[in-house]
């Protein structure tokens, strides 16, 4: 009988111990649920965000942003980057031929382009730089382009040339200005040798 208490007193204080170990366990942050309730919605977002895309086998852009949300429920499949986006363009995958920044961006899945705005900046190695408030940039056609007011810095020949709308590789090597704006001007060497 005595033996039978014991066994049970014995069990009671092991399943106590227990359920002690696995409460304290269980401890949940404040701010950790709360962040569960941020991705109500359909929404997921990532962060410090690195995305690798290729072309043919080969690595043709690195993709990064501090925060990326991917709208799971919306038709287009969007998917944004709030708070500023950089893409390196790659050649051969091993030499970057260009680079992009932008303010903000988001990349509508089902027309396979990103649209970009404030503050975007786009140069290439040899130094020729493109700038303006937005654009977008079509991955099917590897092609910038905008209606809006651009500034493009050329090396050869030496050449600033602000305009309204523009069309452009991603390597800036062929930059169409629709409407090349009157302060624009180029240095072109003539055969003497005389600019």
């Amino acid at each position: 009988m005595i033996n039978t208490k014991i066994h049970i007193i014995y069990k009671a204080a092991v399943t106590l111990l227990g359920s002690c170990f696995f409460m304290a366990a269980c401890e949940n942050n404040i701010n950790d649920v709360k962040a569960l309730n941020d991705n109500v919605g359909g929404i997921d977002i990532g962060k410090d965000v690195l995305i690798y895309m290729s072309q043919g086998g080969k690595m043709s852009a690195k993709l990064k942003a501090p925060i990326m949300k991917k709208y799971l429920l919306d038709s287009g499949k969007m998917v944004e980057f709030p708070n500023t986006i950089k893409v390196d363009f790659y050649k051969d995958s091993t030499k970057i031929e260009s680079k992009l920044s932008a303010n903000y961006a988001n990349y509508i899945q089902e027309q396979n382009k990103f649209f970009l705005k404030g503050n975007v900046v786009v140069y290439n190695v040899s130094g020729d730089t493109l700038w303006c408030k937005e654009m977008y940039w079509d991955q099917a056609t590897s092609k910038f382009h905008t209606d809006k007011e651009v500034v493009v810095k050329q090396h050869n020949p030496i050449s600033k040339i602000y305009g309204l709308g523009m069309e452009a590789n991603q390597d800036l090597t062929d930059i169409k200005i629709f409407k090349p704006q009157s302060n624009s001007f180029a240095i072109i060497n003539d055969s003497s040798g005389i600019n």
